[in-house]
């Protein structure tokens, strides 16, 4: 595109030189002594074709247009050392044609370096504001993601729960808590552990997909069933859960079989904001666990 207008610049400039030296043939020379008095309309346009190569082809325009006046200029001026004395009007006319071509040639390197100036601290702010927005989106991704899992985090989980409470929307919470896991971190070490719960994590998350938000809080998740939830609901995904977090896992050469507790609460009926109903999830899931484990336990005031 660049390349294209560029050619068609060269063509208007090629078009104006021609037209201009016409013009200065029919003007000068070639004009008959009758016509004499149609000078200065002749002036004029060959001053609007200089203005025309400025403006369309910028430096090489002002050189083309200074070139082709002081070339008039200079031919006037030899004419008035012949004796001609009207050629002296044309001199001055060619001289005042050079410096207004070199006022807009000025005028308009000025407004194309500001328009330049411009642009480029444009893109300087969209570049900074797009850095901004990546660092924003950083921090977002480390205050509401746990970094060994990618699931989300309990702040996160909170904040979903508040604003659904506000809402006054129903919902299902499962707080899940592995059972004896502490034992696979004194058994075979951290790092094992670890790795365990980041597999675990991950099936968690295949079996969530988009249609539940889950949610790992240090070596225990967090299940949000949005929408009004019956107890059968509940059970039937718990029975789900049990399956996945019941097949075995090897890490590290150690063949782990684990089972987890489960702790339910339910909006609005167990609470109304994030802590009581997170708390409350905590208590079901200490019943679950001094119940014989591996169970799940509705939370009751009781």
């Amino acid at each position: 595109m660049e390349e294209k207008n560029k050619t068609k610049h060269i063509i208007v400039m090629v078009i104006c030189i021609i037209l201009y030296l016409i013009m200065y043939l029919l003007m000068g020379p070639l004009l008959p002594d009758s016509l004499r008095n149609y000078v200065g309309i002749g002036s004029v346009i060959q001053i609007a074709i200089a203005t025309i190569l400025v403006v369309t082809n910028r430096k090489r325009g002002f050189i083309a247009g200074c070139a082709l006046n002081g070339f008039a200029a200079l031919m006037a001026l030899m004419g008035y050392l012949r004796g001609q004395v009207t050629a002296l009007q044309g001199v001055a006319i060619d001289i005042i044609a050079i410096l207004m071509l070199y006022v807009i040639y000025y005028f308009l390197e000025r407004s194309e370096n500001q328009r330049a100036e411009l642009s480029r601290q444009y893109e300087q702010i969209m570049d900074a504001n797009r850095l901004m927005q990546e660092k924003d989106e950083a921090l977002r991704t480390l205050a509401y993601h746990d970094r060994q899992s990618g699931l989300y985090n309990i702040h996160y989980m909170r904040e979903q729960i508040e604003q659904l409470s506000q809402k006054q929307t129903p919902f299902a919470l499962i707080y899940i808590d592995m059972d004896n896991f502490k034992g696979i971190n004194d058994t075979f070490g951290p790092k094992t552990g670890d790795a365990a719960m980041k597999i675990y994590a991950e099936r968690l998350s295949g079996y969530c997909g988009n249609r539940y938000l889950c949610a790992r809080t240090s070596d225990e998740f967090c299940i949000l069933m949005n929408g009004e939830q019956t107890e059968a609901d509940v059970l039937n995904m718990i029975e789900q859960l049990r399956r996945l977090f019941g097949e075995p896992v090897s890490v590290q050469g150690a063949n782990l079989a684990m089972t987890a507790s489960y702790g339910i609460v339910v909006h609005p009926r167990d609470g109304k904001t994030a802590d009581t109903l997170l708390d409350s999830a905590i208590m079901a899931v200490y019943n679950a666990k001094a119940n014989g484990k591996d169970r799940p336990c509705f939370f009751s005031q009781a």
